[in-house]
């Protein structure tokens, strides 16, 4: 099967001093990987040591760099990050970058055309420059995929409402946290405050839109369909930092949605994932675990 089909971003976070690999398209890419489950990442790194690194690493675990391009202009995104005392990060996060200028040929995107994906998944940084935004737009408009997931993913001065709901309307799986639910209900203006009145607010505004993950960080997360609602536990864990722990709650949930196509129970797998994560230093700790076999 062809799996999932993963646009966004390609960057490193500077954590500590310490250079981890990161942005959402590429953490999901290589927890993947790890799990033997397909996936194509379509995205674009600088002509620098970090961009060939970034290569290098999915080559070595066996993800196509066949649609990652290379910018000859901007370097390889990045992104310094700061941990509170709780493991909690804020980020910097620079612009402009690779990452702002993805460009498929249009055989590049025929090809594509040719096969059905399990999922389509993007997020928001990754459309704050109109190149990359509307590669993504001819992506929707020309291949083929069962879902789509929105990974919303907010971050200060990275987005714009246009850009919010042209890709609500555009998703059938949405993903979110809570505070990023208030920032919607903010963005659209609306009066009220209340969880399950949001909730319906996106349903009703965009009825592409079949599924909402409404993540909690340590509380769990909360599934929500037209007709239903499902509370996922909490997992108590030993904090070391949280950066990609939603990255990972959306691995964890992709794999086993293409695996048995239960919501709830992805989600409760999405949610496992994302709390070991938030053990370890970096989004993805597999490849640590990778060094420390060798």
């Amino acid at each position: 099967m062809p799996g999932a089909l993963l646009y966004g971003l390609i960057l490193f976070d500077i954590i500590e001093g310490k250079k981890y690999i990161g942005g959402p398209a590429i953490n999901i890419a290589l927890h993947m990987a790890y799990h033997n489950f397909n996936s194509t990442l379509v995205s674009c790194v600088g002509d620098d040591e970090l961009g060939l690194s970034a290569k290098k690493l999915l080559s070595d675990i066996g993800v196509s760099t066949d649609l990652i391009t290379t910018s000859e202009d901007c370097e390889t995104g990045w992104v310094k990050v700061f941990l509170d005392d709780d493991g909690n990060p804020s980020f910097e996060i620079i612009k402009p970058v690779a990452y702002d200028y993805i460009s498929l040929s249009p055989q590049q995107i025929v090809k594509l055309a040719q096969s059905t994906f399990d999922i389509f998944y993007f997020g928001t940084v990754v459309q704050r420059n109109s190149t990359s935004a509307d590669t993504l737009k001819r992506l929707i408009q020309k291949v083929k995929f069962k879902e789509s997931f929105y990974d919303i993913n907010l971050r200060p001065g990275h987005y714009t409402k246009e850009i919010v709901d042209f890709s609500m309307s555009k998703t059938n799986i949405f993903k979110l946290n809570e505070g990023e639910l208030h920032l919607v209900g903010e963005l659209f203006e609306l009066e009220y405050k209340d969880e399950e009145r949001l909730v319906n607010w996106i349903f009703e505004k965009y009825p592409m839109i079949k599924t909402i993950l409404l993540t909690r960080g340590e509380n769990g997360a909360t599934v929500f369909t037209p007709e239903a609602k499902k509370d996922i536990k909490g997992i108590k864990v030993k904090v070391k930092d949280t950066v990609g722990s939603g990255d990972a709650f959306s691995a964890g949930f992709i794999m086993e949605y293409i695996k048995s196509g239960d919501i709830f129970l992805a989600a409760e797998k999405g949610n496992a994932l994302g709390a070991y994560v938030a053990t370890k230093s970096g989004a993805v700790p597999e490849l640590e675990e990778k060094k420390l076999e060798n």
